[in-house]
């Protein structure tokens, strides 16, 4: 009894075994259903959560479109992608330094509306980092930045944000199409 409860204490997190576990030799590129699991927003207080996850905090949102991931021996890669209204036809570069986890780095978006109802015609500027992480052939975990600056219109609605530049995180996962 002792070992098995030292065995079960001591135990690998199961997390850290399912990533140990993958096989880079089993992927492929591919189409995949992404959706934002968990929104942090560091702009706001929470303001800009209702852009990423629109059905609330407990509802994850999925993207509209389904996203390409590259084969390895395809990176680096850049092409766009389109995500959902706003965020369509998005310039990324993914590489994979280890070869196994993908990184986008510097994505940008020059003019993303942040919604008429409450800050008018404000547009910002936001740039993408994600690291995103396959676990299997066919499922993919991983967060991105969101970093959002140079907040401007013309009809002055635009908001104050609390630091600048001003950062959203979200938790991403993705199953193949």
């Amino acid at each position: 009894m002792l070992a098995f409860l030292l065995l079960f204490a001591c135990g690998d997190d199961p997390k850290d075994t399912a990533e140990d576990s993958f096989d880079p030799t089993t992927w492929s590129g591919g189409d995949f259903d992404f959706e934002t699991l968990a929104a942090n927003d560091a702009c706001l207080g929470g303001a800009l959560e209702a852009l990423f996850m629109p059905n609330g905090p407990d509802a994850p949102h999925e993207f509209e479109f389904p996203i390409r991931l590259p084969g390895y021996d395809e990176v680096p890669v850049s092409y766009a992608v389109d995500l959902r209204s706003p965020f369509l036809s998005m310039p990324v570069t993914v590489d994979s330094p280890d070869g196994i986890a993908f990184e986008i780095r510097g994505s940008v978006m020059e003019s993303v509306e942040l919604g008429y109802a409450s800050y008018g015609d404000c547009v910002v500027t936001m740039s993408v980092d994600a690291d995103l992480s396959p676990t299997s052939a066919d499922l993919v975990t991983g967060d991105a930045t969101i970093t959002v600056t140079n907040p401007r219109g013309e009809d002055d609605r635009c908001p104050v944000f609390e630091v600048a530049p001003c950062t959203v995180q979200l938790d991403l996962a993705a199953e193949r199409s």
